[in-house]
């Protein structure tokens, strides 16, 4: 049988990729787009010097500006 509209077709089962043929690989986690080593002790440092709860940029204007002198 030939396709309706010319190269919509899927290759030969022979020519086919591993990914078209549906073999693929069965631990998800070999993609090979891991972070570094390392990199979570980095991002424990880095949340390390965060505020909790940071103060408003405008917060001391504001205060500046209400309040009875």
């Amino acid at each position: 049988m030939s396709a309706p509209n010319a190269g919509r077709q899927s290759p030969e089962p022979e020519k086919q990729s591993d990914a078209q043929a549906g073999q693929t690989t069965s631990n998800v986690n070999d993609q090979g787009g891991a972070p570094e080593k390392g990199a979570e002790k980095v991002s424990d440092d880095t949340k390390s010097g965060l505020s909790s709860n940071p103060e408003h940029p405008l917060a001391k204007h504001a205060e500046e500006v209400t309040s009875k002198k």
